[in-house]
């Protein structure tokens, strides 16, 4: 009975989200058996074969009447959901009242875009989006993806994919690995293979100055090469049609924000911070040895930038 009101309640809403221009996919339902808003639970699927997991968060004002955005956050090389959800910080409410985030797991915690890692994680990606869709009420129109590292550059292969593009509404990599199947290699020149299914693809970049893991110049790297930030990000600005010209503005300590186009395409550069996630508060990166944290908190301006832009 709770069901069958909760659904017609539901009709309702989700109708006059239609003519509003809203759209909306998987509402009406009730959360699945064990789910609860504001916890975080893990998902098996089939992907491409295999089964794929992935954790979700549900954020803690979550009706199946009211289509909610969502995040998708890519672990680094060598770690798992888990600790990215720990990294990240998207599931507090002091950065997050909103949206569902989603932590797919990686194949031996690799990526797809990794030199010699063969796994097809836009196939899974795409899985995941088809599930939750299924789950959940989802607003389309606003589905974001970030990630560190290894994640971040799996970001981009999805900001470049012909389908995928088109599904995701932003992005907002950290501390990239960007891999260009290129030698020999000069990162200032290097081409980055990128096909997207549209243009004016809002794009947030991370990256230290101090990074001894992927280096803000670029380079060789595992036999590929690894183009400079810098290069990296004039290449998106020219891609969505926004010249190489940008303006460079100060954000605090040791970090500026260099912007194209308005803003839809930005680098944040801070010049002391090593391979980290930026946050204020000690995380698994910046409590590290030789590291610290950092004068601004990436988590806020990742939120403030994907609720900024939708489909």
């Amino acid at each position: 009975m709770v069901g069958l009101v909760v659904a017609a309640t539901c009709f309702l809403s989700i109708t006059r989200s239609w003519w509003d221009g809203t759209h909306q996919t998987g509402c009406g339902k009730e959360l699945p058996p064990g789910q609860f808003t504001g916890s975080v639970s893990n998902i098996t699927i089939i992907s491409s074969g295999s089964e794929r997991s992935y954790l979700v968060f549900v954020p803690p004002h979550y009706s199946p009447c009211v289509a909610k955005p969502i995040i998708f956050s890519y672990h680094g090389g060598d770690r798992t959901a888990e600790d990215q959800l720990k990294l990240d910080q998207l599931t507090n409410p002091e950065f997050n009242k909103n949206a569902f985030v989603v932590y797919p797991q990686g194949i031996n915690d690799k990526w797809q875009g990794v030199p010699n890692i063969t796994t097809n994680d836009t196939q899974f990606t795409a899985d995941i989006l088809r599930d939750v869709e299924s789950r959940y009420c989802i607003d389309s129109s606003r589905i974001w993806a970030t990630g560190k590292s290894d994640g971040a550059g799996f970001c981009n292969i999805l900001a470049c994919d012909p389908i995928l593009s088109t599904r995701f509404a932003a992005f907002a990599p950290v501390s990239g690995a960007y891999y260009v199947d290129a030698l020999p290699c000069d990162p200032t020149t290097v081409v980055s293979p990128c096909f997207p299914g549209r243009r004016n693809i809002p794009f947030l970049a991370f990256h230290g100055g101090n990074d001894t893991t992927i280096a803000f110049a670029g380079g060789e790297r595992k036999n590929e090469c690894l183009p400079s930030i810098p290069h990296f990000i004039r290449e998106w600005a020219e891609r969505d049609g926004l010249g190489s010209h940008n303006i460079t503005e100060p954000l605090a300590d040791d970090a500026v924000i260099y912007s194209f186009g308005g803003g839809s395409v930005q680098l944040v550069y801070d010049s002391v911070m090593g391979h980290d996630w930026p946050s204020t508060i000690l995380n698994a990166d910046n409590s590290a040895a030789g590291h610290h944290p950092a004068s601004f908190n990436a988590s806020r301006m990742i939120i403030d930038f994907f609720e900024s832009h939708s489909l």
